[in-house]
């Protein structure tokens, strides 16, 4: 796990490409950014390229109160459609269902609170389906 606060698209392709170098990226590869910041059709193929050889790619999907919400989770889920070893975990429409899971802002979530641990059984369901 590579977890970092503020997180921006671009910084996590740098992660994973370092990761990928050192050979420390397993054939699962989960990647839950996009809530701070817009990411545009050359990131996600960045990413992508980045990724080529993961036999399962999961992106999870944002839920944010900030005007790239629906843009990036739109990017995300077209994006997906072009690769069979990619899901998309949506935790937008999850979250929207639940908002009492946040704190005052709507966007972040209590450690150890039932929405991370929602968050964390949406991940393992999804890594545990098949790629549609």
């Amino acid at each position: 796990i590579q977890a970092a606060v503020s997180r921006q698209w671009v910084d996590g392709e740098t992660v994973l490409q370092q990761d990928k170098a050192a050979d420390n990226l397993g054939a699962d590869v989960i990647v839950a950014l996009g809530t701070n910041g817009p990411i545009t059709q050359s990131d996600f193929n960045t990413m992508m390229s980045v990724l080529h050889g993961a036999t399962k790619i999961i992106l999870v999907n944002v839920h944010v109160d900030r005007p790239w919400q629906d843009p990036n989770n739109a990017l995300l889920a077209a994006g997906a459609k072009q690769y069979p070893n990619v899901v998309i975990a949506d935790w937008a429409t999850l979250a929207d269902q639940n908002p009492s899971w946040f704190s005052a802002d709507g966007t972040h979530l209590a450690i150890n609170g039932p929405g991370a641990d929602a968050l964390a059984a949406l991940v393992a369901r999804t890594l545990s389906s098949n790629p549609s």
